[in-house]
Parts: structure tokens; sequence; C-alpha cells
């Protein structure tokens, strides 16, 4: 059984110094990621492989909602880098002049699952079921996953349905675990969290447009570290990162 330690914010702590030219000696240089909550797991694996290819770095990963990590950035937060499940948020810190780049650069889109899998092959029917007494969903206000499940609802006419059934998590995280307690029969995740837990089982993949979850990483202009900060963000698009967040649920750019 998972349990709500599982999903708290993990810190990622990789040892050493930017690399630079051969003799020289730099300060240590620590990177901060605020990264959405779906990412909470391959962080630890994205953050081992630019540990081999740049092992004098350390990088710390915070997660919580794409939402909730813009209003810390907004107060002040002092991270280097956003990792976002869709390309508003980051958008937003463009907008507001939190960042310097001109638009977010995608990283990955993410996939929205049904979870449990459900025997049922009519899902309206499903959900709209007596049976069906709570569905949990992540908050739409503020996370990603949450806003493509509403949005898949609405298309297909069942939010008005629905609402009273609905539980919401703080992020997608916590909405798997209200399904997992039991405080849920179904809800809607995403993909990455089912791959790092594959004794969950499986779920029905929601076809929503890609855009939806496209996720997007900005450079923070407050970083100290903004050498290290552009080459992490340049690692992200490389095929050795792509491989793994492939494994790892989610879909190519």
């Amino acid at each position: 059984m998972i349990t709500r330690a599982c999903f708290t914010c993990r810190v990622l702590v990789v040892a050493g110094l930017m690399a630079g030219p051969v003799g020289a000696n730099p300060d240590p240089v620590l990177l901060r990621v605020a990264a959405a909550s779906n990412l909470t797991f391959v962080s630890e694996k994205l953050g081992a492989e630019f540990m081999a290819h740049y092992p004098h770095v350390r990088i710390e990963f915070s997660h919580a909602a794409s939402g909730n990590l813009v209003a810390q950035i907004r107060h002040g937060a002092p991270f280097d880098v956003l990792l976002a499940a869709d390309l508003a948020y980051p958008a937003a810190l463009i907008e507001s002049g939190h960042s310097a780049m001109e638009k977010p650069q995608v990283f990955a889109t993410g996939i929205l699952m049904l979870w449990p899998k459900p025997a049922e092959t009519d899902v309206a029917r499903l959900l709209r079921s007596p049976q069906t007494r709570r569905l949990a969903i992540a908050h739409p206000d503020i996370a990603p996953y949450g806003s493509a499940a509403r949005d898949w609802l609405r298309a297909n006419e069942l939010w008005a349905d629905v609402s009273p059934k609905i539980v919401m998590g703080e992020n997608v995280a916590q909405t798997l675990q209200f399904v997992a307690s039991g405080h849920a029969e179904i809800g809607f995740i995403a993909a990455s969290l089912l791959a790092a837990n594959p004794g969950l089982g499986e779920g029905r993949e929601v076809a929503v447009p890609a855009t939806s979850l496209a996720h997007g990483a900005i450079p923070l202009r407050r970083s100290a570290h903004p050498e290290a900060t552009a080459r992490f963000l340049a690692w992200l698009a490389s095929p050795p990162a792509q491989e793994i967040l492939a494994a790892n649920g989610y879909r190519a750019p």
C-alpha cells in the first residue's frame, strides 16, 4: 500500500562542482529546481543521470502543484529553475518578469490516466454510477492534471453530473493517495506515478490534447547560477534525459 510519505517533497542532492577547465576549482554550485508533483519520482532518475554527465553540480528538487510553485516563486523562493506540468504557469512568470526567456521550453508531454483501470468500457456510465461515490482529481485551479481532467469531464458533458462526487487533492500525487487509501473509488492521475509504482497496476489513458499537458521549463531571473541553469535546461532536451522521461510515463514534446 502506498503511504503519504511516498509523496512528500523529495530532495535529491548530487555532490560536486560545476564542470570547468582543467585545473579550475570553482565554488560548489547548488541548483534549486521547483518541479511539479507528477515529476517527483522521475526527478531522482533525471538528477542521477545529470550527475553522471556533470558530476560537479548539486541539484535540489522541491515538488508541489505547479500553481503553488509559481506562488512561492512570486513570493521570493530561491529557485533557479521551474519545471511545470503545463505551459501557462511558466508563461505567466515570463510575463511577470521572473524569467528572461521569451517562451517556456517544452521538455515532455504528460499522460492523464483514470486509475484504477476500470472494467467498464463506458467511462461516462461508470462515473455517473451510484457505485462511484467519490471521484478524485487534482485541484484544477493549481494543478494542470486536475485542469486537464476538468476539461475532459466538461467536453464529455459529465462535469455537472459528477461534480458532487469530486474530492480534490492539492496535487496529482495527493489525488492518487486518495484513491489508494480508499477515500475515492477512482481518480484522474498522472501516468508517471503509475510508472514509478508498478505494484499499483494499470490505468486507462484519457485522451486530452497534447497541449493540455505539455510540460514547460524556464530559468528564473533571480538565479545565482545562470550558466549551470542553462546547462541543465539544455540537458533536458538531450537523448539521455528524453529516454528517462519516455520510460517513466511521458511522451516526447
